[in-house]
């Protein structure tokens, strides 16, 4: 049976009470800068700072969230360094402190998945996976690109179904280490987890979701204020939630999520259109958002990449 889950608890430093809103530079970090990421695909209204103002906004409605890496992981990196990284960065945006106490949002990390695909099924069981794609990058559009998460939602509520995130190793070095630093794996997939969690872009350019990653840098491994700010907006420790962390329609390792005997959907999660015709599983018509981190100085400018 595919199991094993370990809920990831993060030991926060009181470092991050001590982070300041005006860095060296003296430039003041905007007041609530963060960008949610909403249900409007393609061209979508924004505000002054570059943030959707149509859709509903996403979140996962649970109190932790699974994931699985998939068991190849990279030929140009071990499996066990790999795990820990991965563990690593969901726990940046674990347990952080919020004005009213902390957090709501957890993570478990759940059995090794062999689909290499990002895809959610709708009618079948589903991973929320870590891929790298070590030959091949297919998304032609953007050159430089690092890596991307593609968030699975319902169209009507926000609410998150699956989000998968793909690592670009097929035209990027990424490193694990302090010392020799090329593209820093620690700091991608924290940005990425962002994205993973319903943020979009930030125009802060101090902050992980700042849409710039500048090479050799390692800064995007923690969160700034800004970062924070977002994720307690979006799980407020006032958020009356369970924790269990399997992803919709059970844990599946193939892909198509075919796995025999997949489970039930739990009831109430089905909606019945008139005449008594069922919809596809939790009554939706599930969309994609991806969200990229592109090779660009972080700090040098304050400039915004649009998120793609």
């Amino acid at each position: 049976m595919l199991w094993r889950s370990r809920l990831l608890l993060g030991v926060r430093a009181p470092l991050l009470a001590l982070l300041v809103s005006v860095g060296v530079t003296g430039v003041v970090r905007p007041a609530d800068a963060y960008c949610r990421s909403t249900t409007c695909t393609g061209d979508c209204e924004r505000d002054a700072d570059g943030c959707k103002t149509s859709g509903e906004k996403l979140y996962w409605a649970g109190g932790c969230v699974g994931f699985s890496l998939q068991e190849n992981g990279s030929v140009h990196i071990p499996m066990k360094y790999i795990e820990q990284v991965a563990q690593k960065s969901f726990v940046a945006w674990t347990e952080l402190d919020c004005p009213d106490g902390v957090s709501s949002l957890a993570f478990s990390e759940l059995d090794q998945v062999s689909c290499h695909e990002a895809e959610f099924n709708p009618s079948g069981t589903n991973s929320n996976a870590i891929i790298f794609q070590d030959t091949k990058w297919k998304y032609t559009s953007v050159d430089n690109t690092l890596a991307k998460t593609t968030v699975t939602f319902d169209s009507d509520t926000g609410e998150i179904l699956d989000a998968d995130i793909e690592v670009n190793h097929a035209n990027n070095n990424f490193t694990i280490n302090d010392d020799v630093v090329e593209y820093d794996l620690q700091s991608v997939l924290t940005h990425e987890i962002g994205h993973f969690i319903g943020l979009d872009h930030s125009p802060d350019f101090t902050a992980t979701m700042y849409a710039g990653y500048e090479p050799g840098t390692i800064d995007q491994r923690t969160l700034e204020p800004d970062d924070v700010d977002a994720a307690c907006a979006v799980y407020p420790p006032s958020r009356n939630v369970s924790c269990d962390p399997t992803p919709k329609g059970g844990l599946g390792d193939a892909c198509g999520g075919a796995d025999p005997d997949p489970p039930t959907p739990p009831p109430g999660c089905a909606t019945s259109a008139a005449g008594g015709d069922t919809t596809t599983p939790w009554g939706l018509a599930a969309a994609a958002l991806s969200g990229v981190l592109i090779v660009g100085r972080r700090r040098a400018a304050l400039r915004r990449h649009a998120p793609r």
